[in-house]
């Protein structure tokens, strides 16, 4: 079944980690970059054969274009995410004076807190695609999103910062010259906390905290944006997995927390089929490799049915196109090996 692609700028490859979406997502890019379209792929972690394979000795978190010899119309650009970066530009939109973000990027603890803080990596995703979706350089945008559990973890990334933002706990500690000290109960915690701590962390704490009030109405406009664009009809959602129990379990729950948010699957990608290894037949071996050879056979031959049985079972559960890889034999290690996996997912 083709994969019309005309009608969508935005395609968001989305599953967990170690299934192949990063590879995926940039032979998507490659082989839509050979057919006129400007093409961008953001990505979260690229191997440093993929890099190489594009052309790259190292992906740069700038925009760079993907510039391949022997296919001059390539047009495609590549960019990794750098999720420290954006979290800094989303303090810079959102502080409400420069005094503000001063006091913030300044301080040494929001800088632990954004590489340790839930959602900040997924936020970023979001926010970096939205900058492309609005400079509106690019007819296809490829996002390889961050590897998750959860489809809530990318989908609700902004609101849930902005709740952390709005919890109680952290209003214990906010407060201007210091931090919150009403009740013997509450005394008797923060010099526990000191203790383990000390007060200077918990200063610092109370700090950048006191900072970031009044902050919450920027992230959760930020995700109805992201929300929005998802249900627009010119995005599509992709899931990309395999064909185990596991995978399924995860994929069936992926797929309801979409339809809870009312964002439509576009396709249900199953990569690294086993392929059909009966129909493989050396000659000219001895009997004691043959034999090793036939035992071989029987183990790839007993998982790519088991394989199947799970494949028929993510069909009858997600009713969506499926596309199904097989495990390929070779490395993407060129632009030509990416180009005919890409062509592969549309074709």
């Amino acid at each position: 079944m083709n994969w019309d692609l005309a009608d969508k700028k935005i395609i968001l490859i989305g599953g967990p980690g170690g299934v192949g979406k990063t590879t995926l997502a940039a032979a998507l890019g490659v082989s839509l970059g050979l057919r006129g379209y400007r093409t961008l792929v953001l990505t979260v972690d690229p191997a440093r054969r993929l890099a190489q394979a594009l052309g790259f000795k190292d992906f740069e978190n700038s925009v760079k274009k993907v510039t391949a010899p022997e296919y001059p119309e390539l047009q495609l650009t590549a960019s990794m995410l750098d999720s420290e970066h954006y979290f800094d530009k989303v303090i810079e939109r959102f502080a409400r004076s420069p005094e503000q973000k001063k006091k913030i990027l300044e301080n040494r603890l929001y800088r632990t807190m954004v590489e340790s803080l839930g959602g900040s990596h997924e936020y970023a995703a979001m926010e970096r695609l939205l900058e492309f979706v609005s400079s509106d350089e690019y007819d296809k945008i490829i996002v390889d999103t961050p590897p998750t559990q959860n489809a809530l973890d990318l989908l609700q990334a902004p609101q849930r910062l902005a709740n952390f933002m709005d919890t109680s706990v952290l209003k214990w500690f906010q407060k201007k010259g210091g931090l919150v000290l009403f009740q013997r109960g509450t005394q008797m915690a923060m010099k526990a906390l000191q203790s383990i701590l000390g007060s200077e962390f918990l200063d610092n704490l109370a700090a950048v905290l006191g900072d970031l009030e009044g902050m919450q109405a920027g992230f959760r406009s930020r995700h109805l944006a992201v929300m929005e664009l998802f249900r627009n009809p010119s995005s599509a959602f992709v899931l990309v997995t395999q064909a185990s129990e596991a995978r399924f379990l995860e994929s069936v729950e992926f797929h309801k927390t979409l339809q809870n948010e009312k964002i439509a699957l576009e396709r249900l990608v199953l990569n690294r089929l086993e392929p059909d290894f009966q129909s493989q037949s050396p000659t000219g071996l001895e009997k004691e490799a043959l034999t090793w050879f036939s035992a071989l056979q029987k183990h790839f031959e007993e998982l790519r049915l088991v394989q199947q049985k799970w494949a028929e079972a993510f069909q009858s559960a997600i009713k969506v196109p499926m596309i199904r890889i097989e495990r390929k034999a070779t490395l993407m290690s060129d632009i030509h090996a990416l180009k005919e996996l890409g062509d592969e997912l549309i074709n």
